[in-house]
């Protein structure tokens, strides 16, 4: 299926135009755009549905036309790319700091959030945990009263779509450099950015995992790194980890480990940069720490 590409501007625009008439007789509610961006829709052979792309542009791409950027993939996009794109957009003013990125946030087309639920479960998770998968069913159902059926540990095939159908895609869209990618993502999100980094660390060069569940399945990450050091002396990337002082004194503890092996391999090429936020819970953390994560990872004032 061919992508649809469309600008919250023009999407603006259109409903504007429809209600031209009706606007002037009576209030209306009207949908309102984030700035500078761009929607692109397609079907994704690989997870067999519908997957959403929103793109936040630097707000001189369109003047800047010989200008390549760096690009940088967010998960979750469903709830976090509002949060991420006005971040973004805060270091654009009054002056944009260099570098300046272009965010790609990976979302689905769903019918309410109960569906982001079960699909980020899916395909955010690197391996299949039955208890995971019977509790969180459990809670959409009483959410929404319907059923759901899905497995976790769907993170091998989600990588797929993102190396073979998001990046190509994106990169033949937009001006964006081909060797200057970043992965980012939050909790499960967070997870799959560090399964990413051990499985297939090329793909990207900055890699933020903010209160990542580094324990997930009996520590399955451990294991992974593991079997990556053993046939490996070096891992080229920037990392950063974060956790909030107020979480499950777990998250903070198995991210000073992970981050204790790594700098006890050696990688050449590997900077890792962790920090615990104070006072923060599992929610409150978030944008905190992705505000944090521009900063290490592409040193923004």
């Amino acid at each position: 299926m061919k992508p649809i590409r469309l600008t919250s501007t023009i999407v603006l625009s259109l409903f504007l135009s429809l209600n031209e008439t009706q606007a002037q007789t009576e209030n209306i509610r009207q949908p309102v755009s984030v700035p500078n961006t761009e929607l692109i829709s397609f079907y994704s052979d690989i997870l067999g549905q519908d997957i959403v792309l929103f793109v936040k542009l630097p707000s001189g791409y369109y003047n800047e036309t010989q200008k390549m950027y760096p690009s940088w993939y967010f998960t979750d996009g469903n709830r976090s790319f509002p949060l991420i794109a006005n971040i973004a957009s805060i270091f654009e003013l009054p002056v944009p700091s260099e570098p300046e990125l272009i965010i790609i946030s990976i979302a689905y087309k769903i019918r309410d959030m109960a569906d982001w639920g079960a699909w980020r479960t899916r395909d955010l998770t690197p391996t299949n945990v039955p208890s995971l998968d019977a509790s969180w069913a459990k809670t959409l159902m009483d959410m929404t009263g319907r059923q759901f059926e899905f497995k976790s540990g769907g993170a091998k095939k989600f990588l797929e779509c993102i190396e073979k159908e998001v990046i190509p895609l994106v990169e033949s869209d937009y001006r964006v450099s081909k060797v200057d990618r970043g992965l980012g993502g939050y909790s499960y999100g967070g997870l799959f950015s560090l399964y990413v980094l051990f499985s297939q660390p090329e793909l990207f060069s900055n890699y933020y995992a903010g209160s990542p569940s580094i324990g997930y399945d009996k520590g399955f990450l451990y294991n992974l790194e593991k079997e990556y050091s053993g046939s490996h002396t070096d891992l080229k990337a920037k990392l950063f980890m974060s956790a909030g002082e107020k979480e499950d004194s777990s998250m903070a503890i198995n991210m000073h480990k992970l981050a204790g092996i790594l700098e006890s391999r050696k990688y050449s090429g590997l900077t890792v940069t962790t920090f615990v936020f104070p006072d923060e819970t599992h929610q409150s953390c978030m944008p905190a720490s992705i505000m944090r994560a521009f900063r290490i990872l592409y040193n923004k004032p």
